[in-house]
C-alpha cells in the first residue's frame, strides 16, 4: 500500500490480497473492488463513491467459466460517481471515467470517456496534465 492511501466508509475489498495501491490515492464511499484476479491502482487514483472496478468475468455459455485478467488504473485516472470499470481493463494514465459510465475496452491516456459502454468524449486540456497535489483531497 502507497503512502497517503485513503478509504472513506463501506469501500469492500472481495479479498484483499490481490491489490497494489501507489501513493496519494483516495478511495471515496461505497466503492467495491473486486480484487479477484488483481487490481493495480497507480499513483494520484481517485475512485468516486459507487464506483465498481472488477477483475473476474464469468462465461456467458458456462457461469463456472472464470475469467481473471489484472485491472490496472494508471497514474491520476479519476473513475467518478457510479462508473464501473469491467475486468482486464487498462484506463491509461490520466484518464477520466465519467458518472455511470462503463468502461469495457482500454483507454488512451489523457482522455475523458463516458457512456454505456464508455467511449472516449475528448482528450483532457493540457493545463490538467499537471502533478496532483500531494494530499488527493486537496484538489
Amino acid at each position: 500500500c502507497g503512502r497517503n492511501f485513503k478509504a472513506f466508509h463501506h469501500v469492500k475489498i472481495s479479498f484483499g490480497y490481490n491489490l497494489e495501491v501507489g501513493d496519494n490515492v483516495v478511495v471515496h464511499r461505497h466503492v467495491l473492488l473486486d480484487d479477484r484476479g488483481g487490481i493495480r491502482l497507480g499513483d494520484g487514483v481517485s475512485v468516486s463513491d459507487f464506483a465498481n472496478v472488477y477483475s473476474h468475468s464469468h462465461g456467458v455459455v458456462e457461469g463456472r467459466d472464470i475469467a481473471t485478467p489484472v485491472t490496472a488504473i494508471g497514474a491520476g485516472v479519476r473513475i467518478t460517481y457510479h462508473a464501473t470499470v469491467m475486468s482486464g481493463v487498462h484506463l491509461a494514465e490520466g484518464t477520466m471515467l465519467g458518472a455511470f459510465g462503463v468502461a469495457t475496452k482500454d483507454t488512451e491516456p489523457h482522455a475523458i470517456y463516458a457512456g454505456i459502454p464508455a467511449k472516449k468524449i475528448k482528450d483532457k486540456p493540457d493545463e490538467s496534465r499537471r502533478p496532483s497535489t500531494p494530499d488527493p483531497l486537496a484538489d
